[in-house]
């Protein structure tokens, strides 16, 4: 009889030490290393250690650096890592986490001075929904664990989201079963916030009953429980530019508007120095909903190629009724297992690219053997960014100044942004 073998959990000590830098994430590194959250560099700690986590006990001195958190669960929430840690100290450790990732993978570029892209703050959320005996606590994970950070507030959303956060703690006491989580995705659109629940198996009639009043009651202009619709007051609309997008339920979108619209602007700088150049066709490589695509086909036809099915067609519908723009060529595909080809892109002027976390490796390998004279190269994760930077120059790319963009203020999350244009 085979029986499935448990790892013994590592055994839990207490130290005394002291942090000696951020990590990428936002916790402190002290010696060992042991990765703890809440320090700032040159604080010393009491801290529980198991293997490589660590969990503050007494702080025993203060940073110079370190400030009060403006939000009251922000020491447990995993939404802000850093919001004890004074701004502009915050500003220079963000930016030098692109350059430190490139100084690793020994490109040489210039970063540019950190962009605050907070706006009117984020414009999505995802709050976890758990019960533990009578209790229902609704919130973020907290920090370096599975445990939720139960709130009433999240002062780093938007005003929209804010003001729904009574509704939406109201939502999950009727769609939390006893036992398991379930997800709430919330996201401030227009005419009001798109909402989607998933994790729910049975959806009664309560829940349905609940989800409605509730929908009319707090503004929210679309509810959907897993892939059932259950109420929908008018379509919901995010704005690309000046077309219109209705997402699909708990798709990915940029953090903030004001995120969105810089690396947009980034993006159309790049197509200027284009001009006298055409003629103009674009690719844009994980285009998601459309944000870039959507656009670059007011002025020039664009290939929009994501691997999400219900992203691309939330961009497909938007070309289809927006008038006077380019053609849209959309499709599905895995850029990873299935990248671009340089032949494919034979007569493009242009391309972007904008992948999740994991980069675009083999599609930087592709590009990198094309002769597209510009690439717009945009990334959540700096070691992924320069790791793909450094595979574009090798191909024969040269590296424009970097942009750090600063979407999620108070983490360890920052935009990089560089056009790169062959030799």
């Amino acid at each position: 009889m085979n029986r499935r073998r448990t790892t013994a959990p590592k055994p839990v000590h207490v130290e005394t030490l002291i942090a000696e830098s951020l990590g990428a994430r936002g916790d402190a590194v002290m010696d060992g290393p042991v990765f703890t959250p809440g320090l700032l560099p040159g604080e010393a700690a009491k801290v529980e250690v198991q293997g490589q986590r660590g969990r503050v006990l007494e702080r025993l001195t203060h940073s110079p650096d370190r400030v009060e958190p403006f939000c009251p669960v922000a020491e447990r929430c995993g939404g802000c890592s850093l919001q004890h840690f004074e701004e502009s100290a915050y500003r220079s450790w963000k930016r030098h986490l692109v350059v430190d990732a490139l100084h690793k993978a020994d490109v040489q570029a210039e970063v540019r001075t950190l962009v605050d892209a907070h706006g009117e703050g984020r414009r999505r959320l995802t709050l976890h929904a758990q019960r533990f005996g009578a209790k229902l606590v609704v919130g973020f994970a907290e920090r370096a664990g599975d445990k939720i950070a139960d709130i009433t507030d999240c002062p780093v959303a938007t005003p929209a989201l804010r003001a729904s956060i009574p509704g939406l703690r109201k939502l999950a006491d009727v769609a939390t079963p006893k036992k398991g989580r379930i997800d709430i995705h919330a996201l401030d659109c227009q005419p009001g916030l798109d909402i989607s629940v998933h994790g729910v198996k049975d959806i009664s009639l309560a829940l349905r009953e609940a989800g409605a009043e509730l929908a009319g009651q707090y503004n929210w202009t679309r509810v959907t429980i897993g892939d059932d619709p259950l109420i929908e007051f008018a379509a919901p609309v995010i704005k690309f530019g000046d077309t219109k997008v209705t997402p699909s339920a708990g798709g990915f979108l940029q953090a903030t508007a004001e995120g969105e619209a810089i690396l947009a602007g980034l993006v159309d700088e790049a197509v200027k120095s284009l001009e006298g150049k055409g003629p103009f066709k674009a690719a844009d490589l994980f285009a998601g909903a459309g944000a870039f695509a959507l656009r670059l086909a007011r002025t020039m036809p664009v290939l929009a190629v994501e691997g999400d099915s219900g992203l691309l067609r939330a961009l497909q519908r938007a070309a289809q009724r927006t008038p006077g723009l380019k053609p849209v060529d959309a499709r599905v595909r895995d850029l990873a297992l299935e990248p671009i080809t340089p032949k494919e892109l034979e007569g493009y002027s242009l391309v972007v690219m904008d992948p999740p976390r994991a980069g675009a490796k083999a599609q930087a390998e592709r590009l990198s053997d094309s002769q597209v004279p510009v690439i717009v190269s945009i990334s959540c994760n700096p070691a992924t960014f320069a790791r793909d930077a450094a595979i574009l120059i090798e191909g024969g790319y040269r590296m424009g100044p970097v942009t750090p963009v600063d979407q999620f203020k108070w983490t360890g999350h920052v935009e990089s942004v560089a056009v790169f244009r062959r030799r």
